[in-house]
């Protein structure tokens, strides 16, 4: 028996005229069962239309290989699931299994049935349900055990839809962590003459209104940081950011800034406001930076 297809219950009308052509060919034969539901309106959840459509689909299966008693079967279980009521998976009594493939089956329907009295029949609806028609197909074609091939085909389907069925189940993730919130700045630059460190009137008219921010605000910390541009060796122009850091820190202390935490440092050339070729002086870099940091 070729296993049937994952398909939409509105596909099911164009299957369903072939399953009568067939019924008609072979209902004096026996699997009659079939002819009485191929046209019904499956009523319920989404899980037992999609039910039908299965059982519907294997029991025509059946029926075109003159397997009229397991035809009668899944056209049973169509009408219950036409209906909208509960239709169980084959229990192991209801089939002859060889003893060798009995626990993998049994192990199989607890995990099938798990899934079903979970949420799979909500949340997964056609992966559930393929689940159960993959297993009765697998019981009833062990229970023949003459086509290895179809009986791999319908284990294989199980096993891929109820994986399916748990991996739609499952719990959303829980939403990322919020950003931690930004530490808030207050930003202040002050520039310097060619090769002096000492502060000019607008310089230290800029850091009275630092001064006069940070006292109000209260910083958890004050940040200086010396700049250079790129006139003269490395080393020398690390001394001079250095210095010019540390002449703001002063400033601020004198101004009432320091019963705050000050932290001064120098970083030469790098961190450039403009790009410049070395040894080319630009005031735009001769620079200190002032950042009033309200939380850590």
């Amino acid at each position: 028996m070729r296993i049937f297809k994952r398909t939409k219950v509105s596909s099911t009308g164009l299957r369903l005229a072939a399953v009568a052509g067939l019924v008609a060919m072979l209902g004096a034969c026996g699997g009659v069962e079939l002819e009485g539901v191929s046209g019904l309106d499956p009523q319920g959840s989404e899980f037992n239309q999609q039910l039908y459509a299965g059982y519907i689909e294997l029991s025509a299966n059946e029926l075109g290989e003159h397997d009229y008693r397991d035809s009668d079967y899944f056209a049973s279980k169509a009408a219950i699931a036409a209906r909208g009521d509960d239709v169980r998976p084959t229990a192991l009594e209801e089939r002859l299994i060889p003893a060798d493939k009995i626990e993998e089956l049994a192990k199989a329907r607890n995990r099938l049935m798990a899934m079903l009295f979970a949420s799979g029949k909500g949340k997964a609806p056609i992966s559930a349900a393929h689940a159960q028609l993959s297993f009765d197909c697998w019981m009833q074609e062990q229970e023949e055990g003459h086509q290895p091939d179809d009986i791999s085909e319908c284990r294989n389907a199980f096993y891929g839809s109820v994986v399916a069925a748990e991996v739609a189940m499952r719990p959303a993730p829980p939403p990322p962590p919020p950003e931690p919130e930004p530490s808030y700045v207050t930003y202040y630059v002050v520039f310097f003459d060619f090769d002096k460190s000492d502060l000019s009137d607008a310089a230290m008219q800029t850091l009275d209104e630092a001064a006069g921010t940070a006292l109000e605000m209260k910083p958890y910390k004050i940040l200086i940081r010396g700049h250079t541009d790129r006139a003269g060796p490395d080393a020398y122009n690390l001394k001079l950011s250095e210095q010019r850091a540390l002449s703001v820190a002063s400033y601020l202390i004198d101004q009432g800034a320091g019963r705050f935490v000050i932290h001064a440092e120098g970083l030469g050339e790098a961190e450039p406001i403009a790009k410049t070729s070395d040894n080319v002086a630009d005031g735009r870099n001769r620079r200190a930076e002032v950042s009033l940091i309200e939380a850590e």
